[in-house]
C-alpha cells in the first residue's frame, strides 16, 4: 500500500515507498536555489522506503555522477540494506551532455554490481528536468 504524508506529498522515510512524484517532492526540497551544480542521491531500502538523501556539491563535471553513485552503492554502512538509488544531476545551463547515455548504461552497471537498483537518472536545469533513459527509448524503472 501506498501512502504519502499530508506534507507538500512527501514520502515518510522509512514508511512510505517513493514513487516518482515523491522524488519530484523531494526535489523541490534538497535542490539549493539558486541552481548550483550538485548531485543528489535518494537512497531507498528494497522496499523502495527512504533511507537517505544525499547531497554532493560541486559536481561540475557530468561525470561527477559516476564517482557519487559508485561510493553510495559501495558503502560498507550501505550493504544489506540499500535496495535502489534515484539520482539527480543538477546541470545549471545546460540540461544535456556528451555521454549522457553512455554514462546511463554505466551508472546501470555500477549499481547493479553492488546489488542495487538504479530506479532513475534525472537530470535537473533551469528548464526542468529530462531523464538520460529517454534517449535510448528505455521505459521508466518505477
Amino acid at each position: 500500500m501506498h501512502t504519502t504524508s499530508a506534507h507538500r506529498g512527501l514520502p515518510r522515510a522509512g514508511v512510505d515507498e517513493v514513487d516518482l512524484a515523491g522524488v519530484r517532492a523531494i526535489l523541490d526540497l534538497a535542490l539549493a536555489a539558486p541552481l548550483r551544480h550538485e548531485t543528489i542521491v535518494i537512497v531507498l531500502d528494497g522496499r523502495r522506503r527512504g533511507l537517505a538523501i544525499v547531497t554532493v556539491t560541486d559536481t561540475v563535471e557530468p561525470h561527477a555522477v559516476l564517482d557519487v553513485v559508485e561510493l553510495m552503492v559501495s558503502a560498507p554502512a550501505h550493504r544489506g540494506r540499500v535496495g535502489a538509488v534515484v539520482v539527480a544531476s543538477v546541470r545549471p545551463g545546460a540540461p544535456a551532455a556528451d555521454g549522457d547515455v553512455d554514462r546511463w548504461l554505466e551508472l546501470t552497471d555500477l549499481a547493479e554490481s553492488a546489488g542495487v537498483e538504479l530506479l532513475d537518472w534525472l537530470v535537473v536545469d533551469a528548464q526542468g528536468v529530462s531523464f538520460p533513459r529517454d534517449l535510448l527509448g528505455e521505459p521508466p524503472r518505477w
